[in-house]
């Protein structure tokens, strides 16, 4: 089943400005770098403990733009706006790996690309998924992996909505300071059985 229209239309921008924003944050990381005329100097900012951090910070943005993925295929939202953005994304991220590729230490610690792609696994058997059960950002409904050796992360629940903890901090420092609020659609079978439970 199709998500209506109008609620379509609120998630597709809601996706495509956090998206517009992922994208701006993995380009700076491109222009940072590209800006670095020798290979050696580059190599040792990325190196150093700042540079190795800030990469890891960038890592985690493009993470959240596969689990937006899995949420929009979660949710059957196939909007060409929305493929012409990842599409931005994974270029931008393809050039910014052809820079770490002169340093090997850091990519020996990156995440291999099919733990970044799982988070882009996310069709449902539901043919309309509660969107009050996903995280309000990547609208992905389960816990992920935000730092491997911590295990599995839980979501913040802020009363109204919940989030995973990185979704909700990039948003915050990087779209909006309000959380977005994206509500369900009509025919969704949870929400109706909460409503009437209460």
């Amino acid at each position: 089943m199709a998500i209506e229209p109008a609620l379509l239309d609120t998630c597709t921008t809601h996706l495509k400005t956090c998206l517009k924003n992922i994208h701006k944050v993995i380009q700076k990381a491109n222009e940072i770098l590209s800006s670095i005329s020798q290979p050696s100097v580059c190599s040792e900012v990325l190196l150093s403990s700042q540079g190795a951090d800030y990469i890891s910070g960038v890592v985690e943005v493009y993470r959240l733009s596969k689990r937006m993925e899995g949420g929009m295929r979660m949710h059957n939202i196939n909007c060409e706006r929305l493929r012409l953005v990842l599409r931005d994304v994974d270029l931008s991220w393809n050039n910014l790996q052809a820079f770490l590729s002169i340093c090997p230490s850091l990519i020996q610690t990156m995440p291999s690309q099919s733990s970044l792609d799982s988070g882009a696994e996310g069709a449902s058997s539901d043919p309309s998924p509660c969107l009050q059960s996903c995280c309000g950002v990547c609208l992905l409904d389960t816990p992920v992996v935000e730092f491997p050796s911590e295990g599995r992360t839980s979501m913040l629940n802020t009363g109204v909505r919940s989030y995973h903890p990185s979704c909700a901090n990039f948003w915050l420092h990087c779209v909006d300071s309000t959380l977005p609020i994206v509500a369900c659609h009509s025919n969704c079978s949870a929400c109706v059985k909460v409503n009437k439970d209460l």
